[in-house]
């Protein structure tokens, strides 16, 4: 199976396919969503068997990753710090969830994880697309399709199984 892992490629593709992944959301919500899962289960084993995230680290530049009580507690006392003060410094609260104040990360360094074994809950999970549900987190999936070749070969190899009628426009 080839995947396409070129991050200027990818981001050039979803572009041009951005209203044809608006329509591949519709054409989604209207499966079943079990039946979907397991496509989607199987294709992220398949796919995440052959991207090394760790040689990407796209989402460490693109994202803030969220991060919970437990998750602040384990990296306050990484940088030796109060929770307080770890809070104040470098996050940002919205709503009810906190996240990262710093865009790429600032923990990346040399697209290298200096907290790669501590790391919050939420970098540990992405994309997210082993989980159930995922016809509802399609809005998720279309933002991170440009940012994670995961998410994008496995939604083209979705559209592919599924036998999703493509427009050129």
């Amino acid at each position: 199976m080839h995947l396409e892992t070129d991050l200027s490629k990818i981001r050039q593709i979803a572009a041009i396919r951005e209203n044809e992944n608006f329509r591949f959301r519709t054409f989604l919500k209207g499966k079943d969503d079990e039946e979907i899962d397991s496509i989607v289960h199987r294709l992220h084993k398949e796919i995440t068997a052959q991207v090394d995230c760790t040689a990407c680290r796209n989402c460490c530049y693109c994202l803030r990753s969220e991060v919970d009580t437990e998750d602040i507690q384990v990296l306050a006392r990484l940088e030796n710090i109060s929770l307080e003060s770890y809070v104040a410094n470098y996050c940002e609260k919205e709503g009810r969830d906190f996240y990262f104040k710093d865009m790429p990360c600032r923990y990346i360094n040399e697209n290298q994880c200096r907290i790669y074994e501590n790391r919050p809950k939420q970098c540990r999970t992405f994309p997210n697309t082993d989980k159930p549900g995922f016809i509802f987190r399609l809005w998720g999936m279309l933002r991170f399709y440009e940012i994670c070749p995961i998410v994008f070969n496995l939604m083209e190899k979705l559209k592919d199984e599924l036998r999703f009628y493509r427009r050129n426009h």
